[in-house]
């Protein structure tokens, strides 16, 4: 419903609306305040948001526009035709015809890739701009994206998201690397996951422990299975992936032929996630710094086990040892390899597993979603204070 003088603001994303954590927060913070609207692909995400306008991926092109695609917009890349390349591409311009003739007070818009795209539109207060992760290093183990597309984002940052109304970004790391190479500080707001009220199991004999995620190879899952399959530790790991890479997924599984301890579940729905885990001991998330941006990372899963009331074991990522280490979570293996991780199974103890899960139940609410949603509720009121 449409209530007279109440700020008007788009959240935007090329992502999945509905699969997309960081804008569903967002979205559920602001629509009892404003007027939400929503743009991006999939159905509406949220059942009070006044509208949603959703994107259609665009057709393959033949003829003349086909080659367009196929030759002449990787030429704009590689020429540094930059301005050419954003107006020009066919997930930029059918965005921009969904959009065309509406106005907004303030545009809360998600990733680098939408940033000129959103600052072309009529908006009183301008944009916000969640970075999510460190763009220009976003897929940095390909060549040819280094090449061509970390110079495109390098040039969104420096004129577009540099004139932005306010910038987020996921973690302290990432912040201080933004810092350095561009014009604007982002704000940090993590990927903390909404508070749930849930029990804190029992631990037996037998310590449960669980990982959920993307199956890809820049993450070396591989090293948890091993390290489960050949550990003399009393432990079981359940795994829900999501395979994008059939290949990688079928050496994970062959890596786990076998063995009892080991067991693949299918995904479950984000909704119905942490209390899933609940029924597990512990949170696995030991991400190898294959990548910048994976040495920096402070994911949804480590925040996804605190609220199912889990203990967690890391591997040295300073962003979640920051946390882990102040609050008492759980434990961080010496290393990202096989044996550092087996080590850290093979000392483990069910007191010390219920101490983890004890201290995960007391700070779930501290570490929750709503303290960092509130930061962008804050941004967004002071953007709004300056008439």
């Amino acid at each position: 419903m449409i209530v007279p003088n109440k700020k008007r603001i788009l959240v935007l994303t090329y992502t999945p609306i509905k699969s997309a954590p960081r804008a569903l927060k967002q979205i559920a913070k602001f629509v009892d305040e404003y007027e939400v609207t929503t743009a991006g692909f999939g159905e509406r995400p949220h059942a009070d948001v006044v509208e949603h306008i959703e994107f259609t991926q665009p057709a393959l092109r033949r003829g003349v526009a086909g080659l367009w695609d196929r030759f002449i917009y990787p030429f704009t890349l590689l020429t540094r035709l930059y301005e050419v390349t954003y107006r020009t591409a066919p997930r930029n311009k059918m965005a921009a015809k969904a959009l065309e003739g509406r106005e907004w007070d303030l545009i809360i818009t998600h990733d680098v890739a939408t940033a000129p795209l959103a600052m072309s539109l009529p908006s009183t207060h301008g944009v916000v701009v969640d970075l999510h992760e460190y763009a220009p290093r976003q897929n940095e183990h390909s060549r040819l994206w280094r090449f061509l597309i970390a110079p495109y984002f390098r040039w969104i940052l420096r004129k577009y998201v540099a004139r932005a109304a306010g910038v987020g970004t996921v973690s302290q790391g990432i912040v201080d690397e933004y810092s350095r190479n561009f014009d604007f500080v982002p704000e940090l707001v993590t990927n903390a996951t909404p508070y749930q009220e849930l029990p804190v199991g029992d631990v037996g004999d037998t310590i449960s422990l669980v990982h959920s995620g993307i199956a890809a190879p820049a993450r070396k899952l591989e090293v948890m299975i091993e390290a489960v399959r050949d550990t003399t530790a009393n432990v079981t790991l359940d795994l829900y992936l999501m395979h994008k890479i059939p290949e990688y997924s079928d050496k994970l599984r062959a890596l786990a032929e076998g063995s009892d301890r080991i067991r693949f579940k299918d995904p479950v729905p984000y909704s119905e996630l942490v209390q899933t885990l609940n029924q597990y001991d512990v949170g696995v998330s030991i991400i190898a710094p294959t990548t910048f941006n994976l040495a920096w990372c402070l994911p949804n899963k480590f925040f996804d086990y605190i609220q199912a009331r889990l203990g967690i074991i890391i591997g040295p990522s300073p962003e979640m040892m920051r946390i882990l280490d102040e609050y008492e979570l759980g434990a961080v293996a010496a290393g990202f390899e096989v044996a550092e991780f087996k080590k850290t199974l093979e000392t483990m103890t069910p007191e010390d597993v219920r101490r983890w899960k004890q201290n995960s139940s007391d700070n779930a609410r501290a570490l929750s979603g709503e303290t960092q949603v509130a930061v962008w509720q804050k941004m967004v009121a002071r953007i709004f204070e300056v008439e």
